[in-house]
């Protein structure tokens, strides 16, 4: 097999791993079809939906409730799984607001974990001089009310990025996507309508 052939497929395999990790997989309804709600946005690989009538001060300042992680990965994984989780969710606790007397709680569950392919990544830098493979976690945040029904919900499917950085390691680009993802969360979640700049 002549070099470009190769250089072919292995580009050829890094795109179809790509695009599989950042779609995000259909979600099931909501179980009670008498709550009707609003899709803020709706992509591939991102779904944001408020339940209808519920106002913003009713989203803001949330309390951390469950940081869960669901499904399955490699048992040589789950060290390093566990780290991830817990560095979200210290991320999360360091920087959400004190909250207030019936703030809702924020809750975040990880699943179809995917981590990076260093030999992918050491066989396409050889090839194409860069790493492809990025991995990918979807993240589901979901607002509970005081009564514990469902308020908000922002599913993500999102991957590591490409780059150097952690290219050789199954999981660090996973997990600084879980951190950039935090920051957003704290910041400006999707589910706040955005904050309007004073006109200078």
């Amino acid at each position: 097999m002549k070099r470009q052939e190769l250089a072919t497929l292995v580009v050829g395999l890094a795109i179809s791993t790509l695009s599989a990790c950042a779609v995000l997989h259909e979600h099931p309804g909501e179980s009670d079809p008498k709550q009707t709600w609003t899709v803020v946005q709706k992509t591939a690989s991102l779904e944001v939906r408020v339940r209808e009538s519920i106002t913003p001060d009713a989203l803001a300042a949330p309390r951390l409730g469950a940081v869960r992680i669901e499904g399955s990965f490699a048992a040589d994984d789950a060290a390093e799984v566990d780290e991830m989780a817990q560095a979200l969710a210290e991320s999360l606790r360091a920087s959400l607001k004190p909250p207030r007397d019936g703030a809702p709680t924020l809750n975040v569950t990880l699943s179809e974990l995917s981590p990076v392919s260093p030999a992918l990544n050491i066989a396409s830098a050889l090839l194409v001089f860069y790493p492809l493979d990025s991995g990918g976690a979807t993240v589901e945040a979901e607002l509970l009310n005081s009564a514990g029904e469902r308020i908000a919900l922002w599913r993500e499917r999102l991957s590591g990025g490409l780059g150097l950085t952690g290219s050789l390691s199954r999981w660090v680009k996973v997990k600084n996507a879980l951190i950039a993802w935090s920051e957003v969360c704290v910041s400006q979640p999707p589910w706040m309508p955005p904050v309007r700049s004073a006109a200078l």
